[in-house]
């Protein structure tokens, strides 16, 4: 399962994937914190079972996460097939690192 190194390039992925198949790709985000330095690490992971792709990326920081929330989140309408999710992919590709 490879680690993705930037949020921008998650989300490209991850859009791209939910494209291909809305039905059967799950997106999962795992949270843990470190009992010493009681600081969290947000884990999200796309995977698509039929194809054996995968995503993961890795973060602490607030501003990637409310990234990448905002883009999957709005990719329910491909999942539901009520839209093509190409606004999503073109905002995620301009958006600054």
């Amino acid at each position: 399962m490879p680690s993705v190194s930037s949020a921008t390039v998650f989300i490209h992925q991850s859009t791209l994937l939910l494209q291909a198949r809305p039905t059967t790709t799950k997106v999962t985000y795992t949270y843990n914190t470190d009992k010493k330095s009681q600081r969290g690490t947000l884990a999200v992971k796309t995977f698509d079972p039929v194809s054996g792709t995968c995503f993961r990326f890795r973060t602490r920081k607030v501003n990637d996460l409310n990234r990448i929330l905002r883009a999957l989140g709005g990719m329910a309408g491909v999942m539901a097939g009520t839209s093509t999710g190409t606004e999503i992919v073109a905002a995620a590709s301009g958006s600054a690192d």
